[in-house]
């Protein structure tokens, strides 16, 4: 999830999230190659191209972070299909504002990505495919990683997009630095966090580092406390999405972790973006950073040498209830104007291979969401690994949400932020823009 997303639909969804078991490889899966000879669902009228013509794909992506992995991707894909290109087009500040505006006008790519509640407005809007009878879906094979197309179908069984990888969302910490401040595990309690902050700040080293001017990443923050926080995600969606209250005593303790990390940020916190988050926890220049795990190759390009680990967000005093944030991550989809669509299904086919896959996932560093795929190994994968099959893990909140009320989220914490709004006032904003319909 690059998880920046930027949503502004209108639509909440309820999707079974179960947790993910196991690590990423195992046994080997269908490659299924080929698409399937069910009816594409294209609108009547429309038209494929014809095999062997030689066909450009347009891909409208968010994914910014992975731009250059994804065009080295979709070079190694033409080498094999020599008649088919991609173009890559990316806009990760309005994409979904830019996206509505090509649906107005009559002008979208062939290839689309987004959260699966942002696929299911396009998909039952009409402007996307349903993917469910096409054989590559089958890739997504069972056993470990049987929830996966769980988290990839709709309550009626429809598939609007497919998946590359698999993510997490916790905190980056860096170990030379806990081990200057003589901490020697990352904190499972919030009393262990309050401990770890203050050895930090003892050895004049900033705790934590924030991006407010980038408002997603403080939404996220909230996201990940609202699933860090109940025992039942789905439940606690569907209540909010009725009209009931988010709030919570649990909840109300979570925010004490949000406490500590804004009031321990580094002193240009309410002006960082995004990208000056990521170089300071790569300088060295703070000790921890809450983020997913996309950012991790963007960290490693500003400092291939920084020691980084990866863990669970505290919200209580139990350690059993540090659980990390992991789930199907950004998914790709394809249109259903697009003239193109057998050509995007051949590649669709080949990313969900093992060979596809794995070279998607090699070059984006990330794990892969097919069964089967061995890549090279990182610190922060292994972390992610580790809590997946010790079942220490909880879905994502955001993906349950309504793109609004993403959006939404981003200013309501900002105001959180800077003291504006009370966390009373968080949950009741939230709550609302939840249950819009």
């Amino acid at each position: 999830m690059n998880h920046k997303t930027k949503a502004s639909m209108l639509l909440t969804m309820l999707l079974t999230l179960s947790l993910l078991l196991g690590a990423c490889g195992g046994n080997s899966v269908n490659k299924g190659g080929t698409v399937s000879s069910e009816p594409s669902n294209k609108p009547e009228g429309e038209t494929t191209s014809t095999p062997g013509t030689p066909v450009t794909l347009n891909a409208f992506l968010f994914n910014m972070d992975k731009r250059q992995a994804l065009e080295e991707t979709f070079v190694e894909f033409t080498k094999q299909n020599p008649d088919i290109k991609v173009n890559l087009l990316v806009n990760d500040q309005d994409y979904y504002t830019v996206l509505k505006t090509k649906i107005a006008s009559n002008d979208m790519p062939d290839i689309v990505m987004g959260e699966y509640g942002d696929l299911l407005e396009l998909g039952e809007a009409g402007h996307i495919l349903d993917l469910s009878a096409d054989a590559y879906i089958a890739n997504y094979a069972e056993q470990i990683r049987e929830q996966i197309r769980e988290q990839m179908k709709t309550s009626n069984g429809k598939i609007y997009g497919i998946p590359l990888d698999v993510s997490g969302m916790g905190i980056y910490y860096n170990k030379e630095l806990f081990k200057q401040a003589g901490i020697e595990q990352f904190p499972k309690t919030q009393q262990q966090m309050q401990e770890a902050i203050d050895k930090l700040k003892e050895k004049g080293i900033t705790p934590f580092s924030l991006a407010v001017a980038d408002g997603w990443t403080l939404a996220h923050s909230l996201f990940t406390t609202i699933a860090g926080t109940t025992d039942d995600l789905k439940g606690l969606a569907a209540a909010v999405a009725s009209g009931v209250t988010l709030q919570s005593d649990r909840l109300k303790e979570g925010f004490k972790t949000l406490d500590m990390m804004y009031a321990n940020a580094d002193p240009q916190a309410s002006t960082n973006n995004y990208n000056a988050s990521l170089s300071l926890l790569a300088q060295g220049k703070v000790a921890m950073l809450q983020q997913g795990y996309w950012a991790y190759s963007s960290i490693t390009d500003i400092n291939p040498d920084v020691q980084l680990g990866f863990g669970a967000i505290p919200y209580s005093e139990k350690e059993e209830d540090a659980k990390l944030g992991v789930n199907v991550n950004v998914s790709y989809a394809i249109t259903a104007k697009s003239k193109n669509q057998e050509a995007a299904k051949k590649l669709f086919a080949w990313l969900t291979t093992v060979e596809g896959n794995g070279i998607a996932n090699e070059k984006m560093k990330q794990i892969p969401a097919i069964q089967g795929v061995t890549i090279s190994s990182n610190s922060i994968a292994d972390d992610i690994i580790a809590y997946m099959n010790a079942g220490k893990v909880v879905p994502w909140s955001q993906v349950l949400m309504n793109g609004s009320t993403r959006v939404e989220a981003e200013t309501v914490m900002q105001g959180y932020y800077f003291k504006k709004k009370t966390q009373e006032a968080v949950a009741t904003d939230i709550a609302a823009a939840w249950s819009k319909k």
